[in-house]
């Protein structure tokens, strides 16, 4: 294992240790790592936060209003743990070890995380070089320091899909009110 693989191996099992007892600053979920019910895992924005929900779907909320804006879409599936696998899938399990859910990644060295808009993603850790090797890695610095995205799901709730759907209800509003309405008994 070379330093810098060495080096994120114990900042990443540093930060999994923090996420275990509960506290809630960890800004990515490590090989091997994982997370039960009601802990929570933020963007470095902390705009964010994914959660396993007592129901056992993997949610992302807003963390301003509480407002899901990414599901796995797994309620009443028996999950009990989102675990980020050491051959790269992050997977939800149950009671008994069995996958519910999972990534379509694989490979050494993935991390899941949240971006700052609240994307759920996968990136391929093993060319990240941080500038500080005793910083929380974050999950937007590592795609600029030679990390690569693996899997994201799908995007909700950036600002640009906020104005388009702004956009979209003040034409639909307008049409509505400016379509004029047929007189009764005139064709």
């Amino acid at each position: 294992m070379t330093k810098v693989h060495h080096g994120m191996a114990c900042l990443l099992l540093a930060l999994g240790s923090a996420l275990a007892i509960g506290d809630a600053a960890a800004a990515v979920l490590g090989p091997g790592q994982t997370m039960q019910k009601g802990q929570r895992l933020y963007s470095a924005s902390n705009l964010y936060y994914a959660t396993l929900d007592p129901n056992g779907d993997f949610v992302v909320y807003r963390s301003s209003d509480g407002a899901r804006t990414w599901s796995t879409r797994t309620p009443g599936s028996g999950a009990v743990a989102a675990t980020m696998q050491r051959d790269g899938k992050f997977v939800l399990t149950n009671a008994l070890g069995m996958p519910i859910w999972s990534t379509p990644t694989r490979g050494r060295h993935r991390v899941f995380g949240l971006t700052a808009w609240g994307t759920a993603v996968v990136i391929n850790a093993r060319k990240w070089k941080p500038r500080d090797k005793r910083a929380e890695p974050i999950v937007e610095q590592m795609l600029t320091r030679r990390a690569k995205l693996d899997w994201q799901s799908p995007a909700t709730d950036s600002p640009a899909i906020r104005r388009r759907a702004q956009a979209r209800d003040a034409s639909y509003h307008a049409d509505k009110t400016t379509k004029q309405r047929p007189t009764p008994g005139v064709l």
